[in-house]
């Protein structure tokens, strides 16, 4: 990704919180450890976007009264789009690579081979359509948080946690630079999805017209 206001680095790490808006953060040492490295790896609008992902995804689960593994939940988050960092150096789609990125960073942390697939699979799901329970329920929070969070899709039910959660980590210009990169993976891999998503989902009309686009 060419270097730009959207892809500067965190200068330094903050400590791991142990809630946002209210909403628990796991406090284990991979956990810790995977929020160091999204500091120091993620461009800015990437690691706001996969922080407020974890958010409303937990935000889901406590509106509908499910339980977690909050731990895959947020490493699943906050790895989910680090493919994208790397558009002209991968060999499959982007969410396919930050899979196995994300597995291998997350096993030599010390998570379970278990955990750690389970996490993987969330992350190559999330841009897939039809992700159900049978895909483990840390799959499908992830599947609609980002959703909330690229497209406003179930806005309403994050309502009670949104300020909280923009607040400490905003917006600012992230549909730019996420179309922008969503844009760069299918013009170099055309039977990816995202070029799905732009094709059949029109992502670009689906963000206009998004209630983060219009404000509401």
């Amino acid at each position: 990704m060419v270097p730009g206001p959207g892809t500067i680095l965190a200068m330094a790490t903050a400590p791991l919180p142990s809630s946002i808006a209210g909403l628990p953060v796991p406090e284990d040492t991979v956990s810790a450890a995977t929020w160091r490295w999204a500091q120091t790896t993620l461009p800015r609008y990437l690691l706001a976007h996969s922080v407020r992902s974890y958010c409303w995804g937990a935000q889901i689960a406590a509106w509908e009264g499910r339980t977690f593994d909050a731990q895959v939940l947020w490493t699943a988050a906050l790895f989910h789009d680090v493919g994208l960092t790397r558009i002209p150096r991968n060999t499959r789609c982007f969410e396919v690579e930050g899979a196995e990125i994300a597995r291998r960073f997350l096993e030599r942390a010390g998570m379970s081979p278990e955990a750690a697939d389970g996490a993987a699979t969330a992350i190559t799901l999330h841009m897939q359509p039809g992700v159900s329970l049978a895909d483990g329920i840390e799959s499908v929070l992830l599947d609609r948080a980002t959703a909330i969070d690229v497209r406003g899709v179930e806005l309403d039910i994050v309502e009670r946690v949104r300020n909280g959660v923009v607040r400490k980590y905003p917006r600012g210009a992230f549909d730019r630079h996420f179309l922008r990169a969503i844009e760069r993976e299918a013009s170099l891999r055309p039977t990816c999805q995202s070029a799905r998503l732009l094709k059949e989902g029109d992502l670009a009309g689906a963000m206009a017209r998004s209630p983060w686009a219009v404000g509401t």
